[in-house]
């Protein structure tokens, strides 16, 4: 078999953007712009295929359907492999949420629909994302009425139409993944509808349903479809067609979940009129602003992790402070070093202190 052909380089790299293998770059004739993903072949050893899965499946979705990331460009040279996106600027989806005045169920309701019709699009064309999640759902542009893009295929998986085929390799996002995955009991486009169901009730109270302390435990509350629409106070906002959507999703029983197609039919999702709970505090048919709620618990999981990750750095750092200390050569990294330990020590003690949302 002939060794794989180089080309010379049309693109030049420029910062990085979010990942250390996702770069902007500038095709050097056009002088556009694209996010470009590169590849050092000598760590891909053992793992072609997952590229090359990403590559197959990147080239059937292209271009067909308008909030699915197009793949403009692959090739490779002596060292790289190079996959050249849409580059989109717009940033993460909750990012763009959280920096709104104000954010309402219809406008949850308008992500979901976006992100169902581009896995139905997906799914007609056998293929079975894996990864869907907030993190890879991404503005095209900073524009304030800039298309959705679904990103992110490392995890695909092109089905034989013909003959549907079985996935039982475990992957994904823990917090994401559908219970069949944890089984290994074979999986295929349920997983989709699965993730849409956590990610339409992170969008309404931003945390996810299964959050809990450990990821075993995580994974037994997702096995048996173990959550609830609590807080009250995060959920009194919140219209029940849009809790029965979620319900519907989160169905335990692969064989029992709606598909994209029938979910783009919910009434949450196809009704004229988007179902809303009336803030009792403003005028005649004023929905409730979720945003409020939703960036509060977003952001009190943020400090939980960053508190948690303090408290675990205290230890190492209590466990060898004196040593360092004593190890320091001058008074000015003896200052240094004490003033990092007080840091830590006080995201420590925001552990103590901070009520975790799920508790």
């Amino acid at each position: 078999m002939a060794p794989p052909q180089t080309v010379p380089c049309q693109y030049k790299t420029g910062k990085t953007l979010g990942s250390a293998v996702v770069k902007e770059c500038v095709h050097i004739t056009t002088g556009e712009y694209y996010a470009c993903k590169v590849l050092n072949k000598k760590f891909l050893l053992g793992r072609e295929h997952m590229v090359r899965n990403e590559i197959s499946v990147l080239k059937r979705v292209s271009a067909g359907h308008k909030n699915i990331v197009q793949l403009h460009d692959f090739f490779e040279t002596t060292h790289n492999l190079y996959l050249v996106f849409d580059l989109c600027t717009g940033g993460e989806l909750f990012d763009r949420i959280c920096a709104r005045g104000n954010y309402f169920e219809k406008d949850a309701a308008n992500i979901v629909r976006t992100v169902t019709s581009a896995v139905k699009y997906l799914h007609d064309q056998g293929i079975v994302h894996r990864d869907l999640k907030p993190e890879n759902i991404l503005f095209k542009s900073k524009a304030e009425d800039a298309d959705l893009m679904l990103a992110d295929f490392g995890l695909s998986k092109v089905l034989d139409e013909d003959n549907f085929s079985i996935l039982t390799t475990t992957c994904g996002t823990p917090g994401y993944m559908a219970p069949e995955i944890f089984k290994k009991a074979g999986h295929g486009k349920p997983v989709d509808i699965w993730a849409i169901g956590v990610i339409t009730y992170f969008l309404l109270c931003g945390y996810t349903p299964f959050d809990r302390d450990s990821q075993y435990e995580e994974m037994q509350a997702i096995c048996n479809g173990d959550y609830k629409f609590e807080p009250a106070e995060y959920w009194s906002g919140v219209s029940d067609t849009a809790r029965e959507f979620v319900r519907k999703c989160l169905t335990i029983d692969p064989t029992n979940r709606p598909t994209a197609a029938q979910l783009l039919e919910d009434k949450w999702l196809k009704s004229d009129e988007a179902a809303f709970v009336q803030d009792p505090t403003s005028p005649v048919g004023k929905a409730v602003d979720l945003l409020p709620n939703v960036k509060a618990a977003f952001d009190a999981k943020k400090t939980f992790r960053k508190a948690v990750l303090g408290m675990m750095a205290v230890h190492r750092l209590q466990d060898g402070q004196h040593h360092a200390l004593e190890g320091a050569q001058t008074n000015q990294q003896k200052e240094q070093l004490a003033k990092e330990v007080e840091q830590y020590k006080e995201e420590a003690e925001k552990v103590s202190r901070l009520i975790f949302i799920l508790d």
